[in-house]
């Protein structure tokens, strides 16, 4: 099996779009065919790149998914052989002598699937300084396993001419090419979460797309088949160890996957993985799915759309039908407080949900940092999803909470930082066959589990 495949590792400008989201936009723009995969990056790039691809983009996560194998699994079930797999990685912390901290995962996944690497550098100081500081960066991987580091585009020089003069540097001190450079004029700044949902969406995608246009019309810039070429250095691809799961040939409802959600494309490739049919549902254009078995909401900017959603009849009517008809509905992260008594939004307003539960959820608002923490997961007693303590992984959101007063519906799980090996706090809630929780889960991470709470629902 060969799958072409590379590593975009981008040293990225705090507060501006990442330079990798505007590199792929440019080869798709310009006939690449590509799969995009995603590692280490916030709810706003998965979200930016949704809309700009409008094609799926997976998650790599290699703490989520916690084994070589389940990497290379959800890898292998949506690389294409005939397209390049690319996937997007920030390249890490600068310090302040210029050596760069690189994150651990690149290293992960260059072992794990091996592929090389191609690092996006910013070099906006001099031509003399710029290699320097490029130099400093790349030794990291030297440090680490030799180098694996095959080319590095340079980002933001002050004008071609400093960028002839930087190459020629960087070229003389070091056998790692150098396959262009984007322009500055190119850097666009990074949008809140909120401002990628709605109307002001629009206007953010047409920001960088101009900018992927800039790129596009000026090709001579970056030496596009190199990298091409790269990614199929090493496109001889080993699989896993097989797993083998009876094919369950039900169907799975993504609700609002398409419209509202901050998810990758995980949970759908796991449910086909897993045997299933999955179908978009958009509330506002499709009648309910009620003949379906399973509804998955997935994590979601839910306050940007919760009052549209809760006061449209048709959806209201087909998701109370469902619960009474025990379907089975599992609600991941900031979706979780639609199934309460009701929500407080970021604006502090109160508004009723949908009242499956007794608690009550709030949101604050999501910040351009990182807004989540990585957590274990441990079942407290049995449900439809986990028995007593087996183990999952997910996040934990700062900007949603659920309380649940007089604890009527006791919480299924804990979960705890497994860095600092704390207890953080406890989630999992479960009513006839719904099962919601304001953590979100990493569906891979519990493939087992996943599979006993479709096998509730034969076809």
């Amino acid at each position: 099996m060969n799958l072409p495949r590379l590593i975009i590792a981008d040293e990225i400008n705090p507060g501006m779009i990442s330079p990798s989201l505007v590199l792929v936009c440019a080869m798709k723009r310009m006939g690449i065919k590509l799969r995009v995969f995603v590692c280490a990056r916030d709810e706003s790039d998965v979200r930016l790149l949704k809309l700009l691809l409008e094609e799926p983009v997976v998650s790599l996560d290699t703490y989520l998914l916690g084994s070589v194998k389940l990497l290379k699994t959800l890898f292998q079930e949506m690389a294409a052989p005939d397209a390049l797999n690319l996937i997007l990685i920030p390249l890490g912390t600068r310090q302040e002598d210029g050596f760069m901290q690189v994150r651990p995962e690149i290293m992960e996944i260059a072992r794990s699937f091996t592929c090389k690497i191609v690092a996006m550098l910013n070099a906006a100081s001099s031509a003399i300084d710029a290699a320097n500081d490029a130099i400093a960066a790349l030794s990291a991987f030297d440090e680490a396993e030799g180098s694996c580091v095959q080319g590095v585009i340079f980002l933001s020089p002050k004008n071609p001419g400093e960028y002839q003069l930087l190459e020629q540097d960087f070229g003389r001190r070091t056998h790692i090419m150098s396959l262009g450079y984007i322009p500055k004029a190119t850097e666009r700044a990074r949008p809140s979460l909120p401002d990628l949902f709605g109307s002001a969406a629009g206007a953010y995608v047409m920001q960088v797309k101009s900018s992927v246009l800039q790129l596009v019309s000026n090709q001579y810039l970056i030496e596009w088949k190199i990298i091409e070429a790269f990614a199929r250095l090493m496109e001889e691809w080993v699989p896993p160890q097989e797993s083998y799961y009876l094919p369950k040939k039900i169907k799975v409802v993504l609700v609002g996957e398409s419209t509202f959600s901050l998810e990758s494309a995980n949970a759908r490739t796991l449910f086909n993985f897993l045997g299933c049919e999955t179908v978009d549902y958009n509330p506002w254009k499709d009648p309910f799915p009620l003949e379906a078995p399973v509804y998955y909401f997935p994590h979601c900017l839910a306050e940007v759309c919760a009052d549209k959603l809760l006061s449209h009849e048709p959806f209201l009517q087909g998701i109370r039908q469902a619960f009474v008809g025990n379907k089975l509905i599992f609600a991941n992260g900031a979706s979780a407080p639609l199934f309460g008594h009701h929500f407080i939004s970021a604006d502090g307003q109160q508004h009723e949900a949908l009242n499956f539960f007794p608690f009550h959820g709030s949101y604050s608002s999501p910040t351009n940092s990182r807004n989540f923490s990585k957590v274990e997961i441990r079942a407290l007693f049995e449900s439809f999803f986990g028995s007593s303590d087996e183990k999952m992984r997910g996040c934990s959101l700062d900007y949603v909470r659920i309380s649940n007063p007089g604890n009527v519906v006791p919480p299924m799980w804990v979960y705890r930082d497994s860095l600092k090996d704390t207890e953080l706090g406890s989630s999992g809630w479960q009513k006839s066959y719904c099962f919601v929780t304001d953590l979100y889960l990493e569906l891979w991470s519990c493939l087992d589990i996943v599979n006993r709470w479709l096998a509730l629902r034969k076809k």
